[in-house]
């Protein structure tokens, strides 16, 4: 599949449904994850993402193409959950790419001990149904995307050799190589905690997903500080990599704060390291896998203009392998930087 197409088409849909959408109450971000923003400056594992959000809750945004596709899932999904279909209180596309390496990235040949390379180039639509101030609530998300197109080596390539970085030469073994489609749907439901308090906001989330990553947990969450955005687009717990289209808050007032959480998660199934349908190269079975993940993370968010914020986040995540290189604690750090519009 050529991405020298793909990937302006993705972008100029996102521009496209985002230009006259504009709201009182609309955030455009810009993210970026690296292994090397955490304290162990790693270059494995998932090491690297780069996403664009816009999230917006004026109607017509609500209302566009790629949003009321997903809007349609919701009203089958929802009502099996338990859960009542509505309007969206508000709506999130994000358009980004991420991929993962193994230790050795100057090899060309495959460790099999190791985990394979993989990369996702997505589009990825969000909802809440979670009303301002209510004490529960419900987020969504779909995301369509390739996996295996050469846009995330050559992006990392650039980079290595700007920094003066290893360049990683197994790529040609990537899970799904030359490019494979892939889908997946997430639904999360929110409960606030009678303890929280306009300055200190505490939350669980119980999730699920089906699709390249298949799995279902829970997760604890916390923010403290001077706080002014919108509870109901906070959801820092749903981030699956690099995606974070339902956890991009739209920036309040003058706030700064500290947040973090945990979460604990059965996962059934990993594209990224099991394959789809697509043959490929290097690929681990399930019984290789760990089913069983832990991930805590901590952030810090600061106004420093109005309308303007920075996040810092870093996160670890338990071994997704069982034994062999490949088993060991991934840690990366995030940047977001968002502006409302």
């Amino acid at each position: 599949m050529n991405s020298r197409f793909l990937v302006p088409m993705f972008a100029v849909a996102l521009l496209a449904f985002t230009a006259h959408a504009e709201s009182a109450d609309s955030v455009m971000a810009l993210s970026t994850d690296n292994d090397l923003f955490a304290p162990t400056q790693t270059d494995r594992d998932y090491t690297a993402g780069v996403a664009i959000t816009y999230s917006s809750n004026s109607e017509e945004f609500i209302k566009n193409p790629v949003s009321s596709i997903s809007q349609g899932l919701d009203g089958y999904v929802l009502p099996f959950l338990g859960g009542k279909v509505a309007e969206p209180e508000s709506a999130a596309l994000e358009f980004g790419v991420y991929g993962f390496t193994p230790e050795e990235i100057k090899e060309s040949a495959i460790d099999r001990s190791d985990r394979p390379y993989s990369s996702l180039v997505y589009l990825s639509s969000s909802q809440s149904y979670q009303a301002l101030g209510a004490k529960s609530g419900w987020t969504t998300s779909m995301t369509v995307g390739v996996l295996g197109l050469d846009v995330f080596k050559s992006g990392q390539n650039a980079v290595h050799k700007v920094v003066g970085s290893d360049r990683a030469n197994g790529w040609g073994h990537q899970i799904s190589n030359g490019g494979e489609l892939t889908f997946r749907y997430s639904a999360a439901y929110h409960q606030y905690l009678d303890a929280s308090q306009p300055n200190q906001q505490f939350k669980v989330t119980y999730f699920g997903s089906a699709g390249y990553l298949t799995e279902f947990g829970a997760a604890l969450v916390f923010r403290d500080g001077l706080i002014s955005s919108p509870d109901n687009r906070f959801n820092p717990e749903l981030m699956a990599y690099g995606e974070r289209a339902p956890g991009v808050s739209a920036p309040g007032g003058r706030e700064n704060y500290f947040w973090g959480g945990m979460s604990v998660k059965a996962r059934a199934y990993n594209a990224f390291l099991q394959g789809q349908f697509r043959d490929s190269d290097h690929e681990l079975d399930a019984n290789e896998l760990n089913i069983l993940l832990a991930e805590v993370w901590a952030g810090y968010t600061h106004n420093f203009l109005v309308g303007t914020e920075l996040s810092y986040v870093l996160r670890v995540q338990s071994s997704e392998i069982k034994s062999g290189t490949g088993n060991r604690t991934l840690a990366w750090g995030g940047l977001v930087f968002s502006k409302r519009l």
